[in-house]
């Protein structure tokens, strides 16, 4: 059993942690069936993901020009 914080908050029990496999930094998704709750481990998105789409302007620069703009970016 877990309590509700003022900010919303709950601890997930550490036998549910150890089941459904999460860990710190995972997202959590809730479904609302009648009056259940039922909680999922989300799908971790890759770091990289955030660079989809980063070298669509990037026409005649060089790669080294590119890796310096993300080294840049982090």
């Amino acid at each position: 059993m877990s309590t509700l914080t003022q900010k919303g908050q709950i601890t997930i029990p550490k036998r549910v942690r150890k089941i459904l496999n999460i860990e710190q930094g995972d997202e959590i998704l809730f479904e609302i069936s009648d009056k259940n709750v039922i909680i999922k481990k989300g799908e971790r998105k890759a770091n990289f993901n955030k660079y989809i789409g980063f070298l669509k302007n990037k026409d005649g620069h060089t790669s080294d020009e590119i890796v310096r703009q993300l080294r840049e970016d982090l």
